[in-house]
């Protein structure tokens, strides 16, 4: 079967990139909750789709703009994860970049818990996630490994490009 077979169809295949952010008083974990009729209620980090032409670590900036209204600062690559699963009946394949990051204004971390504004059905809160919890889920699988603060890999995170960097500038 070719990749424009009905097989092909019901597939998807995204690049996201999402952030892990810390409460620094406690450690626990900015999530997003979802409690919709589509699904059993699950915690997943916040972020979004990566824009073609895009970097990811400028998706997650944009994304904490648009969702939450909050600016981030210290944005580093912590890995990337691959996310296969079925959401409403189509199965998915997601390609996440996974960051950690700190919230720019320290007030931010005293909101206890916050809409998603671009949810217009109301499903979606942004929430702090305690450590050491385990239900709901957290998704995508395996990025609870990478939110750990000790890496027991020793790999050191990637740093994005400097702010204000685009391909077209390099290009000039």
């Amino acid at each position: 079967m070719t990749p424009h077979g009905p097989v092909w169809a019901a597939r998807r295949q995204v690049v996201k990139a999402m952030a892990v952010v810390r409460r620094p008083s406690d450690g626990a974990l900015l999530v997003s909750e979802y409690t919709g009729p589509d699904a059993a209620p699950f915690h997943r980090l916040l972020g979004g789709h990566v824009e073609f032409g895009e970097y990811a670590a400028d998706t997650i900036r944009r994304e904490f703009l648009e969702e939450i209204g909050q600016a981030l600062t210290e944005v580093w690559l912590l890995g990337v994860v691959e996310n296969l699963f079925r959401w409403q009946d189509q199965d998915q394949h997601e390609v996440v970049f996974v960051f950690s990051a700190r919230f720019e204004d320290a007030a931010a971390y005293d909101i206890a818990e916050q809409r998603v504004r671009d949810d217009t059905r109301g499903y979606t809160r942004v929430i702090w996630r305690p450590p050491g919890t385990v239900s709901p889920p957290l998704y995508p699988d395996g990025v609870l490994q990478l939110a750990e603060p000790h890496d027991p890999t020793g790999i050191t995170p990637l740093r994005p490009p400097p702010d204000g960097w685009s391909p077209a500038r390099r290009r000039a």
